[in-house]
This record gives structure tokens, C-alpha cells and sequence, in this order.
């Protein structure tokens, strides 16, 4: 039997920061069950991922920064998949601002992981 694999959706942006740490705990829990975890950063989702936005996004005033759970997802290894359209064309991002670890992909590639039937797809 194949391993169940998690994709996480992300269209909320750093415009809502209160949702914003969600996908990242959901994630970071998925992939330290040691399932195959990815984020899909799609319409507002690449301005969380943008350069310097989790360092300074807190969901309360005094908060921990983003960033603390971006790396947490990371560390425990969920794969960071970004919107190349999105990014570049509503975000005006360039190559050097995603996070390190972090990728660009594209419309066949968020189908293609959605149309697994072992995934489960969650949309933030």
C-alpha cells in the first residue's frame, strides 16, 4: 500500500495574519509523522513566502514572527512549492526572494499532486 502523502493549499496572504501560521503548523505536524508533506503557495499565498515578510508577520502584537514556523515546517521536512505565475506576476518576486528551500512550480504541477488519489489535499 502507498504512504499517504499531505499537500497543503495556500491562497491567504500576509494581508490575514492571523490565518496565516495555520497551513504551517498542519504541515510541520504532517511531516513529523513522517508523511510526504508539501505547501502549494498560490493567489495571496507568495507574499508569506516573500523576502522579510515572515520575519516581521505576528499573529498578535508581540507575537512570534512567521518565521518560526516556516522553519519548523521546513526542519521537519515539508516541501515548499510556489506559484511561478503568482509570484512573479502579482508579487513581482524574483528568483532570490523565495526562502532557502523553497521552489517555484506551476499550474501541472499542483494538478498533478491533487489528482493523486493517495494525497489529501487541505486548502487554506
Amino acid at each position: 500500500m502507498e504512504q499517504k502523502r499531505f499537500l497543503f493549499v495556500v491562497s491567504t496572504g500576509a494581508d490575514e495574519p492571523k490565518k496565516a501560521f495555520t497551513p504551517f503548523y498542519y504541515a510541520a505536524a504532517s511531516a513529523s509523522m513522517g508523511y510526504d508533506t508539501s505547501m502549494f503557495f498560490l493567489a495571496e499565498g507568495p507574499s508569506l513566502l516573500k523576502k522579510g515578510v515572515a520575519d516581521e508577520l505576528r499573529t498578535t502584537e508581540g507575537g512570534e514572527p512567521l518565521k518560526k514556523v516556516v522553519d519548523m515546517a521546513v526542519k521537519n521536512g515539508a516541501k515548499l512549492l510556489c506559484c511561478s505565475t503568482s509570484a512573479k506576476v502579482i508579487w513581482k518576486m524574483a528568483d532570490g526572494d523565495l526562502p532557502e528551500g523553497a521552489e517555484y512550480a506551476g499550474a501541472v504541477t499542483l494538478i498533478e499532486m491533487a489528482a493523486d488519489p493517495h494525497t489529501a489535499v487541505f486548502y487554506f
